[in-house]
Order: structure tokens, then sequence, then C-alpha cells
């Protein structure tokens, strides 16, 4: 198969949580697939969830112990997400993230 016919990679992007903080790697990025991972730097479980601007939420990773690394793979539509932790309470002392997604660019070459 040529190249210009394999599929995009996922994109990926790591958050990184602690109490009770998100911090993500980036804020914004292509359409299709994506590859969202968390790590845990705190001393709780945390977890990662993403929510759509309409309040459903699209994907949900298991709890992750203290020191360890969770992987969300979703498929997200461009519009504006919401990434937090889902564990009660945890979101309202500041656990999220907001991320935007675009439709991404189409590379055009010059024949």
């Amino acid at each position: 198969m040529p190249a210009a016919d394999l599929p995009p990679p996922p994109a990926r992007m790591l958050v990184n949580a602690d109490e009770f903080v998100f911090n993500g790697s980036r804020k914004a990025g292509p359409s299709g697939k994506w590859q969202i991972q968390l790590r845990n730097n705190g001393e709780d479980p945390h977890d990662l969830a993403v929510r759509r601007s309409d309040g459903r939420v699209v994907a949900q990773s298991a709890e992750i112990d203290p020191d360890g690394l969770g992987t969300v793979k979703v498929r997200l539509k461009p519009g504006t997400y919401q990434l937090f932790c889902g564990i009660a309470g945890h979101e309202a002392l500041g656990m999220s993230w907001r991320l935007i997604v675009r439709v991404p660019k189409v590379r055009t070459t010059a024949p």
C-alpha cells in the first residue's frame, strides 16, 4: 500500500495528574483517532474521562493507581472536549483540561 493511502496515525496526548490538577501536553489537535495517556503522579487513584460540549462522556479509563499510566483510545469529531477525572469531586477541585479538536488541514502537493 503506498504511503499516501495509509490512514494517519492517531493524535497523541499525555495528561499528567496530581492532587488536584490536570496538565495536558497539548490544547488542540486534529479530528480523528486519539490516544490519550494519563500519568498519575499523585497519591490518590485518578481516571481520565472525555466529555463532549453537550455533556456526553465519550470515553473513560479505569482508575489508575499512583505512579500508574492509563490510556484512552477514542475517535473525536471537531469540537471542544473536557478531559477530567471522573472520581467524585475531583473535577470540581480542578482536575480538568480543555481540548479543542479541529478539522485536519489537507496537504496538497504541486504536480
